[in-house]
Order: structure tokens, then C-alpha cells, then sequence
């Protein structure tokens, strides 16, 4: 019969794995340091659209406010608004 005698050492086979735990653990810290670092990026560049986007919409009130209240005639700006006909479809005024 063929037996293979196996030695094995458990210092180094112990070392071997907690070598192996730390690098892993270092390597996906590194990643979840980069993916919170690109979710920090995004959530600023959205916030500064908002700001923009809402910027703009003040202005647009303020244009309109002032279109009203001007007593020169003025072309009004297209305003999307949802009117029904008598057969029951939507009309966007508008268009």
C-alpha cells in the first residue's frame, strides 16, 4: 500500500492566513475609501444642478411676474399647459 506521510506545520500555515486576511482587508478598505470618494463627488456635482436648476426657475418666475405687470405688449412665453377639448383628449397649449 502506498501511504504519503503529510507533515503539516501550523505556525507557518497560521501566518500564511492571517498574511492573507490582512491583505485582503487592506485591499477592500482601499475600495470602499474610493467608491465613498466618488459617491461624495456625485452628491455635490447633483447638488449644484439643483441649485442651478432652481436658480433658473426663479428667474423664469421673475420674468413672468414682470411679463404680467408690464403695461408694453410682450410676447408671452410658451407655457405648457394642459387644456381638455370637448371629445376628451389633452391639448398641450403650445403646440
Amino acid at each position: 500500500m502506498l501511504l504519503a506521510d503529510i507533515a503539516i506545520h501550523v505556525v507557518p500555515l497560521g501566518g500564511l492566513l492571517l498574511a492573507s486576511f490582512v491583505v485582503g482587508f487592506l485591499l477592500r478598505s482601499e475600495q470602499l475609501k474610493k467608491h465613498h470618494k466618488k459617491i461624495i463627488e456625485l452628491e455635490r456635482e447633483m447638488l449644484s444642478n439643483h441649485s442651478e436648476i432652481l436658480e433658473l426657475q426663479k428667474e423664469k418666475a421673475l420674468l413672468i411676474k414682470q411679463m404680467k405687470e408690464s403695461s408694453i405688449p410682450v410676447i408671452p412665453l410658451k407655457l405648457a399647459k394642459e387644456e381638455n377639448d370637448n371629445t376628451g383628449k389633452k391639448i398641450i397649449a403650445g403646440q
